[in-house]
């Protein structure tokens, strides 16, 4: 995550929200020891499937949610001629360092 806050410091707004999505999903994968996938809708349903044990399964369906829709922003940032402006760069890495918390708190 500390990348990302780098990358938003300087203005690389694209280069913050990859970093911001890919701090989040290595997180998700060490809680997911054993976890046999690498695609992110299999990661979302294993964490949330997770998650819903300590946070019940409308707050883990949320953080699922949250976590695609950080993916999705990453595919615009990595591989689409798209160009996100400071603000919206700046709430994908807060929703992101939420994200974090709730998946250390587990």
């Amino acid at each position: 995550m500390d990348e990302a806050v780098r990358d938003l410091v300087v203005g690389c707004y694209n280069k913050a929200v990859s970093a911001a999505y890919f701090s989040v999903r290595l997180a998700a994968e060490s809680k997911l020891r054993g976890l046999k996938t690498k695609k992110d809708d299999k990661i979302a349903n294993a964490l949330a499937r997770l998650l819903s044990r300590s946070m019940g399964k409308e707050a883990s369906e949320r953080v699922k949610y949250e976590y695609l829709s950080l993916f999705e922003a990453r595919k615009l940032a990595d591989h689409r001629p798209y160009s996100f402006e400071r603000e919206d760069a700046e709430r994908l890495v807060r929703r992101a360092k939420k994200l974090l918390r709730i998946i250390h708190s587990t």
